[in-house]
């Protein structure tokens, strides 16, 4: 069981790892982990290479992408303030073969870090969904669509990099129907494949979650009921995430014509991506004995990272 952290190379932590006389690699020798998950969101060769301590990469996602695939204008005109907002969201692709090309090259520049894996998600909500709950799309849908889209741009992945589709709490592969993962897989043509399970996510389908002992047997429940879909989970990002009261709190109110940040802000209180602080922590992983274990926070520096896997991994 490889225990890893989640980092991207941008300035900041570059910087702090440069006034702490520290390289990464030393940094993940000294809070006891194995190596990192990159977060790779670019499409081209990243600046600076971690491919000795990559086991894992992220590749880039976009968390509303059907209304664009399935060229509802109407819809998908109404989810951005102007085409320029849309034009950055999509990286400048105005249209499937151009979003395609951005993928194909995402993946190219991440497979340049020589990881055993790469996370892909699984899953949709426009701007306005992530405030209401009220989706558009059915899991089937956003699974079938999501499934033809990886088969157009797989074949940039080598048969010796395994592909870990992540759960969200969004329509797609949230992991609470069994009939859906299965449907998902059986329509990946891509042998090398497996499920990311994030924790958080998964207990993000449930509000009813009040703390950590219920929300990891929640989590053994959800996996149990997988029965044997459950053995395509190869890896764990694992942190804690208990919105029930946020979302109560917001009264599923729509905020009016969001910007970008304020759809990112809303998200981020929603995904907590805190460490667990009991020990109910050790129930997932005795359970389901992943390869890889990712402690995915959201962290402010690398001291606040070094802090959370401390709180974290004492519970191991």
């Amino acid at each position: 069981m490889k225990q890893l952290f989640n980092y991207a190379s941008i300035p900041e932590y570059e910087n702090e790892l440069l006034q702490m006389g520290m390289s990464l690699q030393d940094f993940v020798k000294s809070v006891g982990v194995d190596g990192i998950e990159q977060f790779v969101y670019t499409t081209e060769s990243p600046v600076k290479s971690y491919a000795d301590i990559s086991f894992g990469v992220h590749l880039l996602y976009w968390p509303t992408f059907m209304d664009f695939w399935l060229r509802k204008t109407k819809r998908l005109r109404s989810s951005f303030r102007n085409i320029n907002e849309r034009s950055e969201y999509y990286n400048d692709a105005m249209g499937r073969e151009e979003w395609l090309g951005v993928i194909r090259k995402n993946i190219v520049a991440a497979v340049l870090e020589n990881p055993k894996y790469l996370v892909w998600h699984v899953s949709e909500a426009n701007h306005e969904e992530i405030y209401t709950w009220q989706f558009n799309y059915s899991d089937r849908e956003v699974c079938l669509t999501s499934a033809e889209i990886f088969n157009m741009v797989a074949d940039e992945i080598p048969e010796t990099v395994t592909v870990l589709f992540e759960n969200l709490w969004w329509p797609g592969l949230r992991l609470t129907d069994p009939k859906i993962v299965k449907f998902f897989f059986e329509h990946i043509n891509h042998k090398n494949v497996g499920i990311m399970l994030d924790t958080g996510h998964l207990m993000n389908t449930n509000l009813r979650l009040t703390n950590e002992q219920e929300a990891a047997d929640y989590i053994c429940k959800t996996v149990d009921k997988l029965g044997e879909q459950a053995g395509l989970i190869k890896g764990v990002h694992l942190n804690c995430a208990l919105c029930g009261d946020y979302m109560l709190s917001t009264n599923y109110k729509l905020v009016n014509n969001p910007t970008l940040e304020q759809v990112y802000q809303h998200i981020c209180k929603i995904d907590e991506s805190r460490p667990f602080t009991t020990d109910a922590v050790k129930q997932i992983l005795k359970m389901i004995n992943p390869e890889y274990v990712n402690h995915e926070f959201n962290y402010h520096n690398l001291s606040d990272l070094r802090t959370k896997l401390a709180q974290q991994m004492e519970h191991l």
